[in-house]
């Protein structure tokens, strides 16, 4: 399903929050997302029951389940980190590349909760140098389009792994 850009980006956010285990924002935020979306068209009755909450004042832990839900139904499916990790690193990284995952959830998680579990690859490790020490190495900071681009590399380098390519 295509959606407006500013309804994927407010996705992407809450999907990256679910990546790093917290949601932020109100649940009157998220039935507002809902009353949008519905508005752009989409129309599922999760998101209409998410709809339902935007003058609510209750926790997002609350209604998480039904936001994994929307997530899901907006083809955003929350992230499962407890796969084996190359798999969860093709995914992070396929994600922040098509930008249904913002690049700071996304390359936080790959560097600080993926790059030793997959045993420090060359691809994350120059992901974190770009990101972390580009100083040294450039005069000026990455922009998006590099660090997406970084991400889709990673997805591939990932991807062979899976499949038992080590190139």
């Amino acid at each position: 399903m295509e959606l407006p850009a500013e309804l994927r980006e407010r996705l992407a956010v809450i999907r990256g929050d679910l990546l790093r285990g917290r949601l932020s924002g109100s649940v009157s935020d998220a039935g507002w997302l809902a009353c949008d979306l519905i508005g752009a068209g989409v129309d599922t009755p999760a998101i209409v029951d998410l709809a339902g909450h935007a003058l609510s004042i209750g926790s997002m832990h609350e209604i998480e389940p039904l936001i994994r839900l929307v997530l899901s139904e907006c083809d955003m499916p929350a992230i499962d980190t407890q796969r084996e990790p190359w798999a969860v690193a093709h995914e992070v990284a396929h994600a922040v590349a098509e930008r249904t995952l913002p690049i700071s959830a996304g390359t936080g998680f790959l560097i600080t909760e993926l790059m030793r579990r997959c045993g420090y690859p060359s691809e994350i490790t120059e992901l974190m140098i770009l990101i972390d020490d580009w100083e040294s190495i450039r005069a000026a900071p990455p922009t998006d389009e590099e660090i997406r681009s970084r991400a889709g590399k990673i997805a591939i380098a990932a991807r062979r792994r899976l499949v038992g390519d080590p190139r």
